[in-house]
């Protein structure tokens, strides 16, 4: 009996182990990307290559789920190496003054079956802002040395010129909408899969 219990207990410990974790983003497992309507006709897309983030996120508790997500301004790629060195330049990014871009959160608060709303501090040009941003679970897997694996999504707009992007632009309009599609693992974050 003495046995049985101390399996119990071990499989309730594994279960645990299994539903909580600290996940690191898999640049190669994910996508940061931008849309932005020019010249009010069409949207332009952009993204950015370099970006690193810690998730903590606990099925069972999802109030104590945690972001801290960092961007490098001058990974932007917008398909054009002229128009990313404007956007990288003093009226849009600043790039050499301001190198990242930073969400940090602060709360978050489930919606439904999949989604938490999370609440935390937005950073671009050293301007900060405190946003909702509505963050889907895709789903939690188990992938070898890889440990737990997780998915998240996420859609949210902001105003440029909030953070002094651009401001006075007429061409651009002012909400971008930011898309991200974030794989992220508790093993080791640099193999390829």
């Amino acid at each position: 009996m003495k046995r049985l219990g101390s399996v119990l207990v071990f499989c309730l410990v594994l279960l645990e182990a299994s539903v909580a974790g600290s996940y690191r983003v898999r640049a190669e497992d994910s996508n940061v990307g931008f849309t932005v309507m020019k010249w009010v006709v069409f949207k332009e897309e952009g993204r950015f290559k370099d970006y690193h983030g810690l998730i903590n996120y606990d099925r069972n508790a999802p109030r104590n789920t945690s972001v801290d997500f960092t961007v490098k301004t001058a990974s932007i790629d917008s398909r054009n190496s002229d128009r990313d060195n404007v956007i990288r330049g003093r009226e849009f990014l600043d790039a050499s003054r301001f190198p990242t871009l930073r969400f940090k959160s602060v709360s978050a608060e489930p919606h439904g079956s999949d989604t938490l709303m999370i609440t935390g501090d937005f950073t671009i040009r050293d301007v900060t802002k405190r946003i909702t941003i509505p963050v889907r679970i895709s789903g939690v897997s188990r992938v070898g040395d890889l440990g737990e694996v997780v998915g998240f999504e996420t859609s949210f707009t902001v105003d440029r010129e909030d953070y002094g992007v651009a401001t006075g632009m007429s061409m651009l309009g002012k909400d971008v909408t930011i898309h991200m599609i974030i794989g992220a693992a508790t093993g080791s974050s640099s193999a390829s899969r």
